[in-house]
């Protein structure tokens, strides 16, 4: 481990990534409540949808593949905001990643459903999964 890099607990990386979770999901009600994620008919809801789940899918792929390049800029924003400095090659940086991957995934159902004004996932635990 590089000087002044710190592991994290896995109870911390929980932590991190629900604060994550939980601001990404404040923001895109934020932006509902501005008309920021309004659609004007039905068929450009479904394309919406649509391309979430594409996306969705692209991700569980990933994650099963071991493949967390699309979680590293995520990742490093979240540690920068938190002042946090985790060599990218250690454990923690490597379980970040995949939390994060499952929190990409977990968003996507959740505003998938939300998008068609289902809010049945919001009482659910940490993680959905």
């Amino acid at each position: 481990m590089k000087k002044g890099m710190v592991e994290l607990t896995d109870d911390q990386i929980k932590a991190l990534l629900r604060s994550y979770l939980k601001k990404i999901l404040e923001k895109d009600e934020r932006d509902r409540a501005l008309g920021g994620k309004s659609w004007t008919d039905e068929e450009e809801l479904d394309d919406h949808v649509d391309a979430m789940a594409y996306l969705q899918h692209d991700c569980h792929r990933e994650l099963a593949f071991g493949n967390y390049s699309r979680a590293t800029g995520a990742v490093d924003r979240l540690l920068a905001e938190k002042g946090i400095e985790l060599d990218r090659d250690g454990l923690s940086y490597k379980k970040l990643c995949r939390g994060m991957m499952k929190v990409m995934i977990d968003h996507l159902e959740i505003d998938m459903r939300r998008s068609r004004h289902d809010y049945s996932l919001d009482d659910l635990p940490f993680p959905l999964k």
